[in-house]
């Protein structure tokens, strides 16, 4: 017979009344004590623990996660309208994107990979070099602060990080104008390391850090310095060639006159050859008083009348005083040789894997003007012939540097047959030439306004006086 009856309730609260009697159990955690290991299963004691020693904490880190949420969010936004206002072209040209969605990857997922203590040898300098390398100053700048802000949660919210790397990029945007050569701009990731180094000792003084953390990153920032300029230089061809982006450096590249299709355009047609670096003379001149880019503005001319190489004797330049082969032909026959070289060049350039933007300026340096000389020979023939027959397909120039090639271009040949060359007889044949491409609306799209215009009269008049100065006679000399 049993003579123990279990009663479940009373059994509870027993149990209840003998916790109730139990202090608050203390526990001593001392440095360098295991409380979780890879593996292991987080109960509620452990949880509790880690929350404790402020390792971990649900509503923290759900806190945190909503956050980091909400400032992704808001930066998103502020930044698609900045760039979508501002930077759309930029960002449409799917050379650019690529690029642009390519830098972004590795940066990020290398900040992402490294230890917290160990963010300051990742070569962020490398991204801002590139971008600004490779895209247009502004433009690089923005999306390096873009970068800055949405990496302030992966380098847990430090903020002497992000003061001294935005400092240090705004230092940058104004030296790397300067940067014309792969040196200088190791020597600027070195000048950016030094200033980042004091910076950040700064910094450190006032907010306070561990002597050693500071040491070593310190350490860190010069050794980051110093890869992230030689980092740049060994990537930047691939971007270039990859992407197909034309930078200060690949132009001085083609700018060589050393160049493969260069040394052919000197052997093939001379003529041609001579006067594209007067046309590169002028145009280089006239680029850098205005603002505009003088170093595209001299290679585009070496190159935008390659065309010429392959029927060269057409072209006066070329003919040395010779037999005119225009003679001999019809003008019709004459005009579509004379307006097929700035095809024949598009093609040479292909093939010498030459830049889209040198290429274009081949087919804008003539927009759609009209071969008059041949028009009116034809039509001593043919009364009824048309003039869209004998202008050149275009397009008309896109950009200030096109304009300033055509514009030279066109009056390089043109001072020649001057008899007298003083700076009234030039400035007067510099304005009808221009005053004509305006009223032919060569000029619409490029976004010159008068003052520059003006300013393009004056540096051409100055430059074209230096070349055909007047010399003086010795004695004995006719």
């Amino acid at each position: 017979t049993a003579n123990y009856i279990y009663d479940e309730t009373k059994t509870k609260n027993s149990i209840a009344e003998k916790i109730s009697q139990i202090d608050n159990q203390i526990l001593d955690i001392k440095a360098g004590t295991l409380l979780v290991k890879k593996g292991d299963i987080i109960t509620d004691s452990r949880a509790k623990l880690l929350e404790a020693v402020g390792i971990y904490s649900y509503k923290k880190s759900l806190g945190f996660s909503v956050a980091n949420f909400l400032y992704t969010i808001i930066l998103t936004v502020i930044f698609y309208h900045l760039l979508a206002n501002k930077f759309k072209k930029n960002i449409l040209n799917k050379n650019v994107y690529r690029s642009l969605f390519l830098i972004y990857t590795i940066g990020f997922l290398a900040y992402r990979f490294t230890q917290p203590d160990h963010i300051y040898v990742v070569p962020f300098e490398m991204m801002f070099f590139l971008m600004s390398i490779l895209f247009a100053k502004d433009f690089a700048f923005i999306m390096t602060l873009m970068s800055i802000t949405f990496l302030f949660p992966i380098v847990g919210y430090d903020p002497i990080f992000i003061i001294v790397t935005f400092l240090a990029c705004l230092m940058g945007s104004y030296l790397i104008e300067k940067v014309t050569t792969r040196q200088e701009l190791i020597a600027l990731g070195m000048k950016l390391a030094v200033t980042k180094f004091f910076l950040y000792l700064l910094l450190t003084y006032f907010i306070g850090r561990e002597k050693n953390l500071i040491a070593l990153q310190s350490g860190e920032i010069v050794i980051s310095g110093l890869l992230s300029g030689m980092l740049a230089i060994a990537v930047l061809p691939y971007f270039e060639k990859t992407f197909n982006i034309l930078t200060t450096f690949r132009l001085l590249e083609l700018g060589d006159l050393s160049h493969p299709l260069l040394k052919l355009l000197s052997m093939k047609a001379p003529g041609t050859f001579h006067h594209s670096m007067m046309v590169a003379t002028l145009s280089e001149a006239a680029a850098e008083a205005i603002g505009a880019n003088a170093i595209f503005a001299r290679v585009a001319s070496y190159y935008h009348d390659i065309g010429k190489m392959k029927r060269p004797k057409f072209y006066v330049e070329n003919q040395e005083g010779g037999e005119n082969p225009h003679s001999k032909i019809s003008p019709f026959l004459s005009t579509l040789i004379i307006t097929s070289h700035t095809k024949d060049g598009n093609e040479l350039g292909r093939e010498y894997k030459i830049p889209r933007e040198i290429r274009d300026v081949m087919f804008e340096h003539q927009g759609t003007t009209m071969l008059a000389y041949f028009y009116n020979k034809a039509k001593q023939l043919d009364p009824t012939v048309l003039e869209d027959d004998f202008k050149y397909s275009g397009p008309i120039p896109r950009s200030k540097e096109s304009a300033i090639i055509m514009l030279a271009d066109s009056i390089e040949a043109a001072v020649r047959s001057l008899d007298e060359k003083t700076p009234i007889t030039i400035e007067n044949m510099l304005r009808r030439i221009i005053n004509s491409k305006i009223e032919d609306n060569q000029l619409s799209e490029a976004a010159l306004t008068f003052k520059e215009i003006e300013i393009i009269i004056k540096t051409f008049t100055k430059v074209l006086m230096s070349i055909h100065h007047v010399r003086i006679k010795y004695p004995g000399q006719k």
